[in-house]
C-alpha cells in the first residue's frame, strides 16, 4: 500500500513519542513518498533497549540529532555509540547553549519567524544536513531534535516539498507534533527559562503556513532552496528519486 493513514506512520515504541514515519503521502504528480525512508522523531534519550531494536528492524541505519550541546548533555542520545548505527549531529541552533529555544530567536512574534530564521540564518547546516542525507541514498535515516517538531518539523516540510507534497499534508503532517508529545511536554518545559518560551512547545499549523509562505516568496520552492544553499541538481534528483515511489 502506497498511501498511509496517520496511524500507519506512527512507529509504537514504549518510550519514544513522536516518532513517526514520512512515507504515505501523495506528490502533485500522482507518486507517494516512500516509507521506511525518512523516519521523524523526539529525543530518544529514554528509548529502551526494545524501542532501539524496533527502529533498527524498521529500517533505520542512520540517526542524526539536530540537537544544541546543552541539550545532548542534558539528555543524552543512546544511538551515539550503538552498534550498526551511522550517528550525525548538525545543531540547526547553531548554539552550544540553546535550552530547545535559542535567545536570539526570541524576539520573533511566533514560531513562524523562528523557522524562517532557521531557513535563512542555519544555511550552512541545513546543507550540512542535507549532505548527510545524499550519502545515503537507500538507507533508512532518523533525525531527531527534542520535541520532534520545530527543526525536526523544517526539516521534514523540506523533504515533503521537495518532492511535491501537497501543502495541506505538509502543514498536517508538522500539526500532529503537540498531541503526540502530551506526555514529555512538561518535561521539555523545565528546560526552559521562563513561561513566555512555552509557547514554541505548540505546533499551530499557521506556524508552518508562514514557513511554506516565505519559502515560496523568496526561493519557490524547496529544491530551489537547496540550490541556493549549495546542493548539486544531480544530487537533488537523486534525493527526490530515492524518496518517492
Amino acid at each position: 500500500m502506497l498511501y498511509m493513514t496517520r496511524e500507519e506512520r506512527q512507529i509504537q515504541l514504549e518510550k519514544m513519542v513522536n516518532t513517526r514515519d514520512l512515507g504515505g503521502y501523495e506528490t502533485q504528480g500522482g507518486m507517494y513518498s516512500r516509507a521506511h525512508k525518512y523516519i521523524r522523531a523526539a529525543a530518544p534519550t529514554y528509548a529502551t533497549s526494545k524501542d532501539i531494536q524496533t527502529l533498527k528492524d524498521y529500517g533505520v541505519k542512520v540517526v542524526i540529532d539536530l540537537r544544541s550541546d546543552f541539550e545532548k548533555e542534558c539528555q543524552p542520545n543512546p544511538f551515539q555509540n550503538e552498534k550498526d548505527i551511522d550517528y550525525y549531529e548538525v545543531n540547526l541552533f547553531d548554539s552550544t547553549k540553546a535550552a530547545i529555544v535559542p535567545e536570539e530567536v526570541k524576539t520573533y512574534k511566533d514560531l513562524g519567524g523562528v523557522y524562517i530564521y532557521m531557513l535563512e540564518g542555519m544555511k550552512h547546516k541545513f546543507k550540512e544536513l542535507f549532505d548527510i542525507f545524499v550519502k545515503y541514498p537507500y538507507e533508512g535515516v532518523m533525525f531527531h531534535c527534542s520535541a520532534g517538531k520545530d527543526r525536526t518539523g523544517v526539516t521534514a516540510a523540506l523533504l515533503l516539498d521537495l518532492i511535491g507534497c501537497h501543502e495541506y499534508d505538509i502543514v498536517k503532517d508538522y500539526s500532529e507534533s503537540y498531541e503526540n508529545n502530551i506526555d514529555i511536554n512538561a518535561s521539555l518545559a523545565q528546560m526552559m527559562d521562563n513561561e513566555e518560551a512555552k509557547q514554541y512547545l505548540r505546533s499551530s499549523p499557521r506556524y508552518m503556513m508562514e514557513l511554506l509562505d516565505y519559502l515560496r516568496e523568496h526561493y519557490g520552492s524547496s529544491k530551489e532552496y537547496l540550490l541556493e544553499i549549495g546542493l548539486k541538481n544531480e544530487e537533488i534528483e537523486q534525493l527526490i528519486e530515492n524518496f518517492t515511489i
